[in-house]
């Protein structure tokens, strides 16, 4: 009997092949997946283009966002890995160049593509331009060559110290320093470098550096040192440069426990540390630094000081960005107007004398938080006193430029330290 719902013209729908719907669903994973790794790369390339605007564009077309603290601080951010990424710069660009060009190939002019491809490119551009410059302008101060840097992506700061002392009891608080001694025997007790760390007066702490365990390997001790940190009741103005020289005191009373020759120190800081190396090394030989343990004799002479990215002007700095403010109302408790006197002891022009040991000073030239031209400007009034010094500034770089150990910053650093010391510890 034929059955009336079914129309004889009408044939029975094939039924699907197999494993096509799977296939189907299979290929929208898969393009799915691929707009997902092309977005990925378009952030990766915005981040990178960041980064290059950054280095290329002014410091002063910024100050609109410098004054905003979590915008100010991500754009450190950005700017600081851009250093640390170095060369590696150049072949995340070169990749996601590659992958927008194969995607527009394989998809036409879409957006996504189009815009990895251009933002890509652009910013593969801007690497290579400041990636020669940097190459040029550091083998110009150093006579040495490093073409790719850094050579690995991630690279160890150093080692841990030999000993962590306790130099002095301070307000309540006990004050420790790192030491780094030379792993070679000697018969003769080695020079003393004393180590400051950064942080604006309001942060940071001792602990392995790019530069401790890597100047012991060069024969010097290092003694790395704390100082009590500014909070926003207690301001550290006048303590924080006595608490260094508290160290060296401390250094002076040990020095043939340890093999220090307290006939060759010299200072080295960055960032606030930078200040500081730079105030305590001044001040100390012109007799004015009281430090916070101990007594005035037994304070060394500084034969150098070295200085990265130092914060000099603390003046005019604290009205430049959102974070110099936090400082400056931390560190000093308001602003140059309500404290004069107390910026006046914290600027590090106002301690220059004849006395001041040779200073070696490096600065990046798109510093977003300290700017190049007040160190600059500090250098000059170096030259007006007659104070030896060497003031290189480091293209395109950005305040903490050395944060990874295989950084061209870093071996820029490391190149012009060392015969620095050789010259005027040594020598």
């Amino acid at each position: 009997m034929r059955n009336d719902l079914e129309d004889p013209a009408t044939p029975a729908a094939a039924p699907p092949a197999p494993g096509r719907g799977r296939t189907g669903r299979t290929r929208s994973r898969g393009a799915l997946v691929g707009r997902i790794a092309r977005g990925a790369l378009l952030v990766a390339a915005l981040f990178l283009l960041l980064g290059q605007l950054l280095a290329v564009l002014p410091v002063s077309w910024w100050s609109p966002f410098l004054n905003v603290l979590p915008v100010e601080l991500f754009l450190l951010v950005v700017a600081i890995a851009r250093d640390a990424l170095g060369s590696w710069a150049l072949v995340l660009a070169a990749l996601a160049l590659a992958a927008g060009v194969f995607a527009l190939r394989r998809s036409g002019r879409r957006p996504l593509p189009l815009a990895l491809s251009a933002i890509s490119g652009t910013a593969l551009l801007l690497a290579l331009a400041t990636t020669a410059v940097q190459v040029i302008s550091v083998h110009g101060a150093t006579g040495q060559w490093f073409l790719f840097s850094p050579a690995t992506p991630a690279d160890a700061v150093g080692r841990d110290p030999d000993r962590t002392v306790t130099y002095a009891t301070l307000g309540g608080e006990r004050m420790k320093a790192d030491l780094y001694l030379p792993e070679a025997a000697s018969a003769t007790a080695a020079p003393l470098v004393v180590s400051i760390h950064g942080g604006g007066f309001i942060s940071g702490s001792r602990g392995p550096t790019v530069y401790t365990s890597w100047l012991a390997d060069q024969g010097y001790a290092v003694l790395d040192v704390d100082y009590r940190l500014a909070t926003a009741t207690e301001h550290t103005w006048n303590t924080a440069d006595a608490d260094v020289g508290c160290a060296m005191t401390w250094a002076t009373a040990h020095a043939s426990e340890y093999g220090l020759d307290m006939d060759q120190v010299a200072t080295f800081g960055g960032s606030a540390g930078g200040n500081l190396a730079i105030n305590v090394a001044y001040k100390a030989n012109a007799g004015t630094l009281e430090p916070s343990c101990g007594t005035a004799d037994q304070l060394p002479q500084v034969n150098a000081a070295i200085a990265a990215y130092p914060v000099v002007d603390l003046s005019t700095s604290v009205g430049e960005s959102a974070y110099g403010k936090e400082s400056g109302d931390w560190y000093v408790g308001g602003d140059p107007a309500q404290y004069p006197e107390r910026y006046e002891a914290v600027d590090s022009a106002n301690q220059i004398s004849q006395d001041a040991p040779p200073t070696l000073i490096l600065q990046g030239s798109r510093d977003h938080l300290v700017f190049a031209d007040h160190t600059e400007a500090f250098a000059d009034r170096l030259t007006t006193a007659g104070v030896a010094h060497s003031y290189v500034e480091l293209p395109f770089m950005e305040h903490a430029y050395d944060s990874v150990a295989a950084g061209i910053g870093t071996k820029a650093t490391r190149a012009l330290t060392l015969p620095w010391l050789q010259e005027y510890i040594e020598g």
